[in-house]
């Protein structure tokens, strides 16, 4: 067969991963044909070489052209391979950077490319119910992964499967996923099912099952080329967004937990049709992404108000009169109403204890149980369990829910790392009442730490900003009253010496040292040095290149048994970055027994 084949392609036309072949005009519709045969046969899966020899003997009639600009089939389908072709995507800072600095409304544009390439993958819009996919669509400026992760957690408690045919009443529900962004340590962190990240062959295997559905048959062109119906560039979050779906899909998913990426009305994640979405929320709102959504809170608000849709319930935190004006506006508007969900008293006291820390979290998780009774409801699950025990499942799912990167501590030899990755003016200021109070209490215990740092960087938006409000937040604090404190003891800025932190680093959120490039500038770093240094009269801190340099200079000051504690904050990729740094630590450490 295949020689059978070699001979009829030396009249014919036809494309390889590495070269274009050229002849009459008149062969091309049956060289189409071939290619089709050649792909189902899966021909085009031996190497290059040996795929070139066996299929294109010498002709007069044709010629092979290089293709030196073009991004090859890799040989063997590995997870590296797939991460490859995944970093080689139309990034997300080129996307907002594009979006930002042009005077033209892309935003226009964004769900119909993002439905053209779904169908390329093979779905309509309609396939996401039919395949029984009901998904819980979350939109807001902070507090998205929190809530997404609490509701993740309840809806654990009621897994299962429901084996019982005579019994009608579900008692539990099936797969559970959840797609959120970004990632702190692996991409895979974006996908997960069951709450745990997707493992490496399962990224693997639909990476590439959805890879061949978007590319050409046989070859993947220069990624620079690759184009829809609308000439639009497949970009990093629009293929892992469409990769989520596929993977729910094939993996038999039920209930499907979405953060939109960046704003909602124009999010990549709001191609769901009505009937695929149990419930839509907004989380607290605040000002980001101004280039892409504007610089003030109502124009932010009609954004995230994008995800409603008819017929589908939705729940918002309490937020600002201006912001819930807007959302209220756009709901009537699509024929839906708002319910504003308060804290809930049963978080108040010490009743439960959450398992994702922070004060604001209190009002994460009241959303995160209306979201998640609403569901269970929709899906007639709760029906099955009375009050106590409904409640029960519930407070379990909130305090034994985790979330990397957000208010997250972690224990290293006589290190105490507090790494939160803020980012917004709103959110660093939960991050300092946060710390602050952590920073109280350790000073006010029996084994009150010497020794204090911090771990800075924002390298997109305004970080002197965000340094500031950290700074001055913390210069504020004192001890809290839950340790039953005297009123003697000295405030966190009389311990420390007239300081916050005895130590500080800013730097940029390359991970190792070695990747750092020559050319790598920290301008934003050193003025963002001259700024702490006016707040806290401390010369001791230093600018650097990469993280890894400062989890050193943080080993080095912590030398001894003193109680060290050291506050990351500024970006989720820096606090990506340490968490990745301090894995790996940990995991040599157990490779050498120590």
């Amino acid at each position: 067969m295949i020689g059978l084949i070699s001979y009829m392609i030396t009249k014919q036309v036809f494309r390889l991963s590495n070269a274009y072949v050229v002849c009459r005009p008149y062969l091309v519709t049956l060289c189409k044909r071939i290619r089709e045969v050649l792909f189902k046969m899966n021909l085009f899966a031996l190497p290059p070489a040996i795929r070139i020899v066996a299929m294109v003997p010498r002709c007069s009639i044709i010629t092979i052209r290089p293709l030196s600009t073009a991004t090859r089939i890799p040989r063997t389908r590995t997870y590296s391979n797939a991460l490859s072709l995944l970093d080689s995507l139309q990034s997300n800072r080129t996307v907002v950077t594009t979006i930002s600095s042009t005077s033209t409304n892309m935003n226009q544009y964004a769900i119909p490319e993002m439905i053209e390439w779904a169908k390329k993958a093979g779905y309509d819009s309609s396939d996401f119910a039919r395949h029984g996919l009901r998904c819980i669509h979350v939109a807001g400026t902070k507090g998205k992964g929190s809530v997404c992760a609490m509701v993740e957690n309840i809806l654990k408690q009621f897994r299962g499967e429901d084996r019982n045919a005579q019994n009608r009443r579900r008692r539990h529900l099936r797969k559970i996923g959840m797609y959120t962004s970004p990632h702190l340590v692996t991409v895979r962190e974006r996908i997960r099912i069951d709450g745990s990240p997707i493992s490496e062959s399962q990224f693997t295997h639909y990476f590439f099952e959805l890879w061949d559905r978007l590319c050409d048959v046989g070859h993947v062109p220069n990624l620079g080329d690759i184009h829809n119906s609308s000439n639009a560039k497949l970009g990093y979050f629009r293929f892992l967004t469409l990769l989520a779906f596929h993977t729910f899909i094939r993996e038999g998913v039920e209930t499907a937990i979405v953060e939109c990426g960046i704003g909602g009305e124009y999010d990549s994640t709001n191609i769901l049709p009505h009937d695929a979405v149990s419930v839509t929320a907004v989380t607290r709102l605040g000002i980001d992404h101004v280039g892409m959504l504007g610089d003030s809170i109502e124009q932010i608000a009609w954004h995230k108000a994008g995800i409603m849709k008819p017929s589908v319930p939705m729940f918002s935190v309490l937020q600002a009169p201006e912001a819930q004006m807007v959302l209220d506006t756009r709901a009537k508007e699509k024929g839906v109403l708002v319910e504003y969900v308060p804290r809930s008293s049963h978080l108040e006291g010490d009743s439960i204890r959450l398992g994702l820390e922070g004060d604001f979290q209190k009002d994460n998780a009241s959303l995160a149980m209306t979201i998640a009774d609403r569901h269970l409801r929709n899906l007639e699950v709760s029906d099955s369990y009375s009050g106590s025990s409904l409640s029960n499942l519930f407070n379990r799912g909130l305090e034994t829910v985790q979330l990397l990167g957000r208010c997250q501590v972690r224990k290293s030899g006589n290190i105490e790392w507090y790494i939160d990755g803020a980012h917004t003016a709103d959110s660093m200021q939960a991050t300092a009442t946060w710390f602050g109070s952590k920073l109280s209490d350790a000073i006010s215990s029996c084994n009150p730490p010497p020794i204090t740092m911090l771990i800075f960087n924002q390298q997109d938006r305004d970080a002197e900003e965000l340094l500031r409000i950290l700074m001055n937040s913390l210069i504020l604090v004192k001890p809290t009253s839950r340790a039953k404190i005297q009123s003697n003891v000295p405030t966190v800025v009389d311990f420390l010496g007239n300081r916050v932190f005895k130590f500080a680093a800013f730097c940029r959120n390359t991970v190792y040292q070695t990747d750092v490039e020559a050319s790598a500038e920290l301008g934003v770093q050193e003025a963002c040095g001259r700024l702490y240094q006016t707040f806290d009269h401390n010369s001791l801190y230093l600018c650097m290149g990469s993280v890894e340099e400062a989890v050193e200079m943080a080993r080095r000051v912590s030398e001894g048994e003193l109680r060290v504690l050291v506050l990351v904050t500024g970006s989720l990729h820096l606090a990506g970055g340490i968490l990745t740094l301090l894995d790996k630590e940990a995991q040599d450490d157990k490779l050498t027994g120590r």
